[in-house]
């Protein structure tokens, strides 16, 4: 069995209060996009994972393995699998890569061990093993509150074209919602004309879209803003950082324009990726 877990890129991102759990309470706007990492799953006596196209952990560090781990727990399930995992998704990105594999783990073993779960069963084992997780088990477009978890899919998302590039150093995301509170922003996306934007019709006015990390993330990695003005100097009609970054996206108006710009920036940014986001 072969499954694609697909990277997400955040189009809004508000963050709204801490919680007494140290969680922060977020609104935001994700996409899947067509950059994907790929995992394979067949029977095996023990539980395994292999990783091609990463020096990612296989152990319990990495996120498929615990996924695994704990599926096998909550459902009782005494088989084993073999996991290989290839990593296309470059990691501390914000682009939900060890989310991604993780959820098609869920999905890929439930499947494999003949578990029955639904996907609110699986959603609820992957808000326990991160927040960005439940999102990774939907497709196309959505809405994500509270930490993630709340999710309203929204028809008609929009497939557009995207150059991702990342510096290459990575960011971790406890670092950046620490450097928050120092650089909160007093600007905030406008979710409900985010939402119309993106959905089938929008135009290309990304006015409402802002990351509230991305100052945050800068004030500890001030490449990124260099990684910004060169999505847009190369054509880009709209650029912002993903997640809790370090990962870069433009949008471009078609995918020739996003060639060029990839083919133009591949040399000064080692992970310089063409893609565009999945419709729904």
């Amino acid at each position: 069995m072969r499954l694609t877990a697909h990277a997400k890129i955040n189009w809004a991102l508000n963050v709204l209060g801490r919680r007494a759990d140290g969680y922060h309470e977020l609104d935001m706007l994700v996409q899947r996009v067509a950059l994907a990492d790929s995992l394979e799953f067949e029977p095996d006596d023990g539980l395994r994972l292999e990783v091609a196209g990463s020096d990612a952990p296989t152990d319990g560090r990495n996120l498929a393995y615990r996924a695994a781990a704990a599926l096998r727990a909550a459902c009782g399930v005494q088989a084993g699998a073999l996991i290989r995992l290839t990593k296309r998704i470059p990691s501390q990105a914000g682009l939900g890569g060890g989310s991604a594999d993780a959820a098609a783990t869920l999905q890929g073993l439930n499947a494999l061990w003949g578990c029955g779960l639904d996907q609110q069963q699986l959603a609820g084992i992957g808000l326990g093993l991160g927040a960005d997780v439940p999102l990774c088990l939907q497709p196309g477009l959505m809405r994500a509150q509270g930490i993630g978890e709340h999710l309203s899919p929204l028809p008609g998302g929009r497939a557009l074209d995207l150059v991702i590039v990342q510096p290459l150093e990575g960011l971790s995301t406890p670092a950046v919602f620490q450097a928050f509170a120092l650089h909160k922003p007093e600007r905030m996306a406008d979710i409900q004309a985010g939402m119309a934007l993106l959905q089938a019709g929008g135009g290309m006015d990304f006015g409402p879209l802002f990351n509230q990390l991305q100052p945050a993330a800068q004030a500890l990695l001030p490449v990124i803003d260099t990684a910004q003005q060169a999505l847009l100097a190369n054509g880009a009609v709209f650029a912002q950082m993903s997640g809790s970054g370090s990962a870069v996206y433009g949008v471009f108006e078609n995918a020739r324009k996003a060639g060029q710009a990839q083919a133009a920036l591949a040399a000064d940014w080692p992970v310089c990726i063409q893609t565009k986001t999945i419709e729904s």
